[in-house]
């Protein structure tokens, strides 16, 4: 370590630094928050003496607040919010990277999980977990308490319009599909309950259209209390060498004391490939929301010394279509039915090499409690091999083959393009061979694939990899076109262990005083995956952990 921090806030001589036995000071640089002029928070003049066994840390602090949330997606704004609404005068600052936030939930469809029965609920997140979960059972509870609390949080606290949302209220075992659960095969999928913020159909919405929007209304209204900027990255977090404890944040640049906790919300980091690549094996994915996820969050901890899990973890993977430039997307991945089901995705070697009708949510006809080892489809990214529901790991480039018959069908929207060869998003050829040689891709085993394929077709069968008789679409109409795929994911779950007071762990188990989480920085996603999870899991730990810190005066 430098006798010096980046920041001269946090300077401390070599002496002092040798006295304190090596313990971190100083977090990651290079993290990322943003935002608005101070409001409620006290700026620190002078030198703020931090005690150490051996000696004297001083920090000249910035500014001071309660709590400093990192990141304002759902779970910083609903942290933030419960400081506001139950810290009695609490004041917070709310720091966003980006000049507004650009992680997942401002392109998300919004929709949030909630239960009435806290018990079944917390059976179906254990059963979602599955035998070998590294989520501990109380923290499962933990979110399940939560999700009996989503509804009313957002309705009744924050004043949502209860009318004009979309709301699948949870069941019973007599009706246990009526919400569509993921994961219709575990006995207590009919616990579940789903909402989404000014999503009521054919009726007006007056209110806000989205839940970030209405998160968003409600910093606002709270502006007394809550500091909110963005393009103000987090570069570094500060720890006291003698007590372990994390009491401040540098955030662009400031020295920021927190008195009473860090809640970290940064997010994932789908947008950073070598994190990607090293942590899910998928260097070449990309994501379909913003691009600010970049893992900054995940450096600082590391740096204090935090343990982690889940780092495998994603809303993923599918192959999805892109451009011949490899660019961009060409339609929007969260679609049904899923233009994948026109056609076949193969790899560069001209063969079929996964259950190719793939997508965001996939789900084949399905009754309560049905075998899931016999199932296909893809739930989130998650896929059957061998009987088992995993993430597979994905080449960095496919191709996905379809005709003419299959173009009309949807195999790219008609709203994306009249005309993909002309915008470039597929090569064309009148025969097979033709077509493998501009794909550039072995002649004989295209060919040889496509036979395969469309004799399971005549027989209705997919006897290579069991995809649903409805989605076997022959590829024999000239012309015929292909168009480059990549694997495509929505968010990864991994980061610091979190705990069930929503208390970020050190790698024996132990909370490192003054630091939180929430959301997808660490979640606690360690299964299969329920759409709506992630988002009602930064409302709840949002909560949580604001309340946590909150307790620690």
């Amino acid at each position: 370590m430098d006798e010096s921090s980046s920041h001269p806030a946090l300077q401390q001589s070599r002496r002092t630094f040798l006295k304190a036995a090596g313990t971190a000071i100083v977090g990651a640089a290079g993290l990322g928050i943003v935002g608005c002029a101070p409001k409620g928070a006290g700026d620190k003049e002078g030198s703020t003496k931090v005690s150490t066994t051996g000696g004297t840390l001083d920090i000249k602090w910035d500014e001071e607040y309660d709590v400093v949330v990192a990141g304002a997606g759902a779970a910083g704004m609903a942290a933030a919010i419960t400081v506001a609404l139950e810290g009695n005068g609490a004041t917070c600052l709310l720091a966003e990277k980006a000049d507004k936030p650009d992680g997942n939930t401002p392109f998300a469809k919004g929709t949030v999980v909630y239960a009435t029965d806290e018990e079944a609920f917390a059976n179906y997140m254990k059963e979602m977990a599955g035998e070998h979960a590294t989520t501990p059972d109380d923290v499962l509870e933990a979110y399940a308490k939560g999700a009996t609390e989503n509804f009313g949080w957002i309705f009744d606290t924050l004043g949502a319009p209860k009318d004009e949302a979309g709301i699948n209220e949870p069941t019973t075992v007599d009706d246990p599909l009526k919400t569509a659960p993921e994961y219709p095969e575990f006995k207590h999928c009919y616990s579940l309950g789903k909402f989404t913020v000014g999503a009521a159909k054919e009726k007006e919405i007056k209110g806000p259209k989205h839940i970030a929007v209405l998160l968003e209304s409600k910093i606002n209204e709270n502006s007394d209390t809550i500091t909110y900027r963005t393009k103000a990255p987090l570069e570094e977090l500060v720890k006291d060498p003698a007590s372990g404890r994390i009491v401040g944040a540098v955030i662009d640049g400031k020295a920021v004391r927190a008195k009473r906790g860090v809640i970290m919300c940064t997010g994932g980091f789908e947008s950073n490939p070598t994190m990607m690549e090293n942590y899910a094996g998928m260097g070449a994915a990309r994501p379909a929301a913003g691009n600010s996820n970049t893992g900054d969050g995940h450096k600082a901890c590391m740096k204090v010394g935090t343990d982690f899990w889940h780092m495998e973890h994603v809303a993923g993977f599918w192959m999805s279509g892109r451009d011949l430039k490899n660019t961009k997307f060409t339609n929007n991945q969260i679609i049904s039915p899923s233009p994948k089901q026109y056609g076949i995705t193969v790899g560069v070697n001209g063969r079929r090499w996964y259950m190719d009708w793939d997508s965001y949510s996939n789900k084949s006809k399905i009754a309560y409690q049905d075998d899931l080892s016999l199932a296909v489809g893809s739930r989130h990214g998650h896929m059957n091999v061998g009987g088992a529901w995993p993430h597979i790991t994905q080449p960095a480039t496919s191709w996905f083959v379809f005709d003419q018959p299959g173009l009309e069908a949807g195999a790219i929207p008609a709203t994306t393009t009249s005309d993909p060869v002309g915008d470039k998003l597929v090569v064309t050829a009148n025969t097979i061979e033709e077509l493998a040689a501009a794909m550039n891709v072995p002649v004989d085993e295209l060919v040889t694939t496509v036979a395969q394929w469309n004799e399971c077709c005549t027989n209705g069968k997919d006897v290579y990899f069991h995809r649903p008789a409805n989605t076997l679409q022959p590829v024999s109409t000239p012309p015929f076109y292909a168009q480059i795929a990549i694997p495509a994911f929505l968010n990864t779950d991994g980061g610091p262990v979190r705990n069930a007071q929503g208390q970020i762990l050190d790698p024996d188990g132990q909370p490192m005083p003054g630091l939180y989480s929430a959301g997808e920085f660490g979640s606690i996603w360690c299964g299969v995956y329920q759409g709506g999870g992630n988002v009602a899991e930064c409302l709840i730990f949002g909560r949580i952990s604001a309340r946590s810190a909150l307790a620690d005066a």
